[in-house]
């Protein structure tokens, strides 16, 4: 779904559509921001934060730094549940 920031403040209603489907908000016909669930946007931040995650500990991997603080690299992997 695509509208137009005016017309969404005049259509505030349109919102109870975001449960079903993203909305596109345009300005002069160029997309400027997107509506989304909150369920949707937390679950794709947990994606982001877990990827950046899995890249930390991966270049610790690869330095062969096991020893984090009396932790070691497959017990930090494990409470990260990565």
């Amino acid at each position: 779904m695509q509208i137009t920031s005016s017309k969404l403040k005049q259509q505030i209603n349109i919102l109870s559509s975001v449960r079903n489907e993203d909305i596109i908000i345009t300005k002069r016909n160029k997309p400027f921001a997107v509506v989304i669930d909150y369920d949707k946007y937390q679950q794709i931040m947990n994606q982001i934060n877990n990827q950046e995650l899995e890249k930390k500990l991966n270049a610790l991997n690869s330095l062969k730094s096991f020893n984090l603080g009396g932790k070691d690299y497959k017990d930090i992997k494990s409470e990260a549940k990565i």
